[in-house]
């Protein structure tokens, strides 16, 4: 860990500032009615609902933020492109800030706006005595989990099965909403290290030579194949396919397939204490005993 949360909260700023101006956006803290409705419709952007209707209420969004939660807007010179919401929480690990949506709209992906919020969002949290962020996210989409692990430091400590129930928006609409829960521990030496632009190397070649052990990946066919178990002490390896979402539109049956495979294998993961500590870029989670 770093020195303290108080102590590393101008650091993050210094940091968040940085990163903004790379992105080429300017990061503002929704101070206004006008502002939240214009923050939801930037989330209708990334998660089109059925009708047309707002993927979170505009009124709530300002009252979150007339509260004192973090509610914030990344515009270009062009407009909003990019909008997060977040809440305070507390578990049994203590006061934290849970991240509900951050979302990027399509033709501004790519260019570190995301990262730029989530650094905006842990300089916040840290400002606020907040040392740790938590979110969910699908574990099917190893892109967001290569993210959150690799990019931002962060750690993916349980997993929940069907955490929402039945979704209807443009994404999620037909599946089950399975989750991983990502904690980011904001001045772990990782997270700091990752908010310097440092991204450690995943070598899966490297893994299984050490001795990893497969427990899942695609056949020949992009069909999952279950493996056995390996030693207790080994790391194990977890394949996706790259494409999930691809998959669920094309093939919503071999996504189940896949769905139901990845549940089978990180649960067990999870029980048996172990944690993924790294997600390399071809798409492979690693599972390491104990953190």
């Amino acid at each position: 860990m770093g020195a303290g949360v108080g102590d590393d909260a101008a650091e993050a700023d210094v940091v968040s500032d940085r990163w903004a101006s790379k992105a080429g956006i300017e990061i503002e803290l929704v101070a206004s009615e006008a502002a939240a409705r214009e923050l939801v419709a930037v989330l209708a952007r990334v998660w089109p609902q059925p009708g047309g209707t707002d993927p979170f209420p505009p009124e709530l969004a300002w009252a979150l933020a007339h509260s004192g939660n973090y509610v914030a807007l990344a515009r270009t010179a062009d407009g909003p492109v990019a909008a997060a919401v977040a809440f305070r929480g507390r578990d049994a690990d203590g006061p934290h800030l849970h991240s509900h949506m951050v979302g990027v709209v399509a033709e501004h992906r790519g260019a570190n706006i995301g990262f730029a919020l989530k650094q905006h969002q842990r300089a916040w949290a840290l400002g606020q005595d907040l040392a740790r962020i938590t979110w969910t996210f699908d574990p099917l989409l190893v892109r967001n989990a290569y993210f959150n692990v690799m990019k931002l430091g962060a750690r993916l400590t349980r997993y929940y099965v069907d955490f929402y129930g039945q979704l209807t928006d443009g994404i999620n609409a037909g599946d089950e909403t399975d989750r991983l829960l990502v904690t980011w521990w904001l001045t772990e030496e990782r997270a700091v290290h990752a908010a310097a632009g440092e991204v450690p190397p995943c070598d899966r070649d490297g893994l299984l030579a050490s001795g990893a052990v497969p427990l899942l990946g695609p056949d020949a066919a992009g069909a999952p194949r279950l493996a056995p178990d390996g030693p207790a002490a080994a790391p194990r390896l977890v394949g996706v396919p790259a494409d999930a979402v691809d998959v669920r539109r094309s093939d919503p049956g071999r996504s189940r397939e896949w769905r139901h495979a990845l549940r089978r294998v990180l649960v067990g993961a999870f029980s048996a204490g172990m944690e993924v500590t790294a997600v390399s870029r071809d798409g492979w989670y690693v599972l390491s005993a104990g953190g």
